[in-house]
């Protein structure tokens, strides 16, 4: 963008146009002496200072105006609404300031943080990358672009533009956080964790900070050590509900008597603050349905799903709209893609599905193959929906895919490959994504990944439903949180994949998770034979993987095969018959 002109207008300077810049610096040097703290006195001082090429001075104007923009009064205006959280009404205070003062970088910034409050870090990208192009040491500018950046999936440039600075302020907790947050995102644990020992470091006494390193640890596989730093959270904090929920979650056969009575206290004394007591709730299912106590344990999990629909609102219509819209905007014979990726390009895999439906089992399977990489559930698709949505709307959003050009589409496919190739630490030729929420995206993955693989992996559906209605699940799911809802859901899943699965012939194929604990030797061939995999016997090891797993199913699948999970619904059958008047056909015995 074109610097701002500096024209001069009796007594003040609204911008500047001069054939010498030496002498409007001049001249605005000698107003800042009667107003040292005019950010728009400031402004135009960087802007003469550019154009002078003097960029340490431009620099150090700039901060100074960003310094001393606190006191305008739009931009404190703005701020109020965002501690409010009223991030809309900040976006449009901030909107009309900027079309007077398009050069404040402060307000900049602060619309920029609006905006990925508001879900759209995608459209601040330009905005930050202006404010850091001028006051490149604006801190806060920096840390909003590496979370932005890692919003929409930049993750190797967000941790470039992050650790630069990290590494000069080992000793700042936002800034550690969020290196652990894009080191999570990647899947690399183990850097994770080495962050977040760095914020128990930092702050060794929070429940939170030592929470998260459990987290971590316990998905980077080091089983003690994860129980161990759940175990300091409680120490730190006797009823912290998420501590007391991720060490039940990990094992509950280390939870003694005493342990549950805690719980039980910890419930009454943060019974009125439901975060903590939902975690109680489902901490409490846990124990009680680990020890056989059914009834307990469906009280708890049932309590815990209250408080979670509370924060979570609902309405399973809108989902068998959204597949309905999509069904209809894609046709009974939808075009096939025209484009084709390039050659030497990793190929997808996609594993999806219901939750808690074995897509990790599958994921580590393929993840042991010598061709194949696993890289877990990766947000990327999901993201590029949301883009589409935000320019669509709501109700065109399936209209808009189904209508998606090819040129379109293969832009849209290179940049999922790209952006999954920055968590690859191989140079192999296929890769897992098996977030099993994709499922819902399959119109667009269709259609923009022509190469791509796709296994539905399908579980009995009151094991599987009842599974998702016993889990707090950490990214959130709704429609789990109610025992009709999530029957709902499993049929919409159902219905859309398998008319896509008629539309789209020969691009999915069905796996069914009873048939790979009993059979796994057979259907682990079949499963790679559709993928034109050769099947690799080591696959049959992905116990023995060493790789990390970030899912509910993470200690399940360091365990060899075995049944425990089927027909486990049978010991709740007395209350769930909503859960199966919602399925109807798909309710087996």
């Amino acid at each position: 963008m074109d610097e701002p002109k500096i024209v001069k207008n009796g007594n003040s300077t609204s911008g500047i146009k001069e054939t010498d810049p030496r002498a409007v610096l001049t001249e605005l040097q000698g107003q800042l002496r009667l107003s040292p703290h005019d950010p728009k006195l400031l402004r135009a001082a960087a802007a003469a200072h550019r154009q002078l090429g003097e960029a340490a001075e431009a620099h150090q104007a700039e901060i100074s105006a960003i310094h001393h923009s606190s006191a305008v009064p739009a931009l404190t205006e703005a701020a109020r609404q965002m501690n409010a959280k009223e991030f809309g009404e900040a976006s449009r205070i901030l909107a009309e300031h900027l079309q007077r003062e398009p050069e404040d970088l402060a307000a900049l910034t602060l619309s920029a943080e609006a905006g990925i409050a508001l879900g759209v870090a995608f459209k601040v990208l330009p905005m930050l990358e202006k404010v850091l192009s001028r006051a490149p040491g604006f801190l806060r500018a920096r840390i909003l672009y590496a979370n932005a950046l890692m919003l929409v999936d930049r993750l190797t440039d967000a941790l470039r533009i992050i650790e630069l600075v990290v590494a000069k302020r080992r000793d700042d907790a936002e800034l550690v956080n969020l290196v652990s947050r894009i080191h999570t995102e990647r899947g690399d644990y183990a850097s994770a964790t080495k962050a977040n020992k760095e914020l128990v470091r930092l702050d060794p006494k929070s429940p939170e900070a030592l929470t998260n390193l459990g987290d971590s640890l316990r998905f980077d596989g080091k089983r003690a050590e994860a129980l161990a730093a759940y175990r300091s959270a409680i120490a730190q904090d006797i009823n912290h509900g998420r501590a007391w929920w991720s060490l039940a979650d990990l094992d509950a056969s280390v939870l003694t008597d005493d342990d549950i009575a805690q719980i039980e206290k910890s419930l009454a004394q943060r019974g009125d603050q439901p975060e903590h007591a939902g975690n109680l709730h489902f901490a409490l299912g846990i124990a009680h349905d680990a020890r056989g106590k059914f009834e307990y344990a469906f009280a708890q999990f049932t309590a815990g799903n209250k408080l979670r629909r509370l924060a979570q609102p609902y309405d399973a219509k809108e989902i068998t709209s959204q597949v309905d819209r999509y069904l209809d905007a894609l046709g009974d014979n939808p075009e096939p893609a025209v484009h084709r990726p390039e050659p030497k390009e990793p190929v997808p895999i996609f594993v999806l599905g219901m939750p808690r439906a074995g897509s990790t089992l599958v994921e580590r399977m393929l993840g042991r193959h010598s061709r194949i990489e696993a890289l877990g559930e990766l947000s990327i698709v999901p993201h590029m929906v949301d883009r589409l949505r935000n320019d669509a709307g709501e109700d065109r959003l399936e209209h808009t895919v189904a209508g998606l050009s090819d040129g379109a589409l293969a832009n849209m496919g290179q940049w999922y490959v790209a952006r999954a190739k920055e968590r690859m630490k191989t140079d192999a030729g296929f890769f897992v994504d098996k977030l099993h929420m994709n499922w819902r995206h399959l119109p667009l993955i269709l259609r923009m990944l022509p190469q791509a693989r796709i296994i539905d992996i399908r579980r009995d559906a009151m094991d599987c439903c009842w599974s998702n209605f016993k889990t707090l699940f950490a990214r959130g799911h709704p429609a789990a949180s109610d025992l009709s809802d999530i029957g709902l859901f499993y049929r919409d899943y159902v219905r859309q994949t398998d008319t896509l699965s008629r539309r789209f012939p020969g691009r999915i194929h069905l796996q069914s998770y009873e048939a790979l604990v009993d059979s796994a030797e057979s259907e682990t061939m079949s499963m790679v034979s559709a993928m034109d995999v050769p099947f690799e016997p080591q696959m049959l090891e992905f116990h023995l993987s060493k790789e990390p797993v970030a899912t509910a199913s993470s200690e399940q699948v360091r365990k060899p095969l075995n049944r425990k999970g089927i027909g486990a619904w049978k010991a709740y059958e007395p209350w769930l018959g909503p859960l199966r008047a919602a399925l109807g056909e798909f309710a087996h015995d």
